[in-house]
């Protein structure tokens, strides 16, 4: 049965890759990351879901066998709350959801690659985000990005970004053994309004036990 109202005041859970991360997602939240690097998608993705499963269920979903266990406990040795599964289209993904746990964090790589993608089916996603009060991370990797039209692309690879709190463009850099993650923020829940625009955060420590 569909749940309309909710108290306003309930202690909801919220988590960040790591703690100079300029926002946070939390329970009922649908964020869609595209990343154009493979080391920008990395630390965020494992880093994400390390610091998420010492507070409850984690799901990583995508197609093919794209998480790494090994690299994970690398960061944690706790991944007791962790569960994979592979889809590879909208309608499994649907279906995947409906199976998760109640305010659970679920992370999907590769997202658009998911077959049938549409309004009808990002819509449902939505539904069942506020449904079960879920963290919905959508991401997806692309070194073919038009920085000039950053919200046509989020428009492109993600349907309906009206529907989304949280809009991120994640990229590293590095010079001299020293790394950095930059980011531009176009959309960002209410409380988090003032991360809206760009940041450069250096992260040679959540690089190094990636490497």
């Amino acid at each position: 049965m569909p749940m309309f109202f909710q108290p306003a005041e309930v202690q909801l859970r919220e988590v960040k890759p790591f703690e100079e991360f300029p926002l946070g997602f939390g329970e009922g939240s649908l964020a869609g990351i595209i990343s154009t690097d493979e080391l920008a998608s990395t630390v965020f993705l494992y880093h994400l879901v390390a610091n998420a499963l010492s507070e409850g269920p984690v799901y990583h979903v995508g197609p093919g066998s794209s998480f790494s266990i090994k690299v994970l406990k690398r960061l944690t040795e706790d991944v007791s709350n962790l569960y994979l599964g592979n889809v590879y289209s909208m309608e499994e993904l649907s279906e995947a959801l409906k199976l998760v746990e109640e305010h659970s964090l679920i992370v999907i790589s590769h997202f658009s690659t998911l077959l049938n993608r549409n309004a009808e089916v990002i819509m449902e996603l939505r539904r069942l985000v506020d449904e079960k009060g879920l963290i919905l991370v959508l991401t997806h990797t692309t070194m073919d990005l038009n920085e000039l039209d950053l919200s046509g692309e989020f428009r492109e690879l993600y349907t309906l970004p009206e529907l989304f709190e949280s809009l991120l463009v994640l990229r590293t850099n590095s010079y001299r053994g020293h790394y950095r993650l930059n980011m531009t923020v176009l959309k960002a829940p209410a409380e988090f309004i003032s991360s809206i625009g760009n940041h450069s955060i250096p992260i040679d420590s959540l690089v190094k036990p990636l490497l």
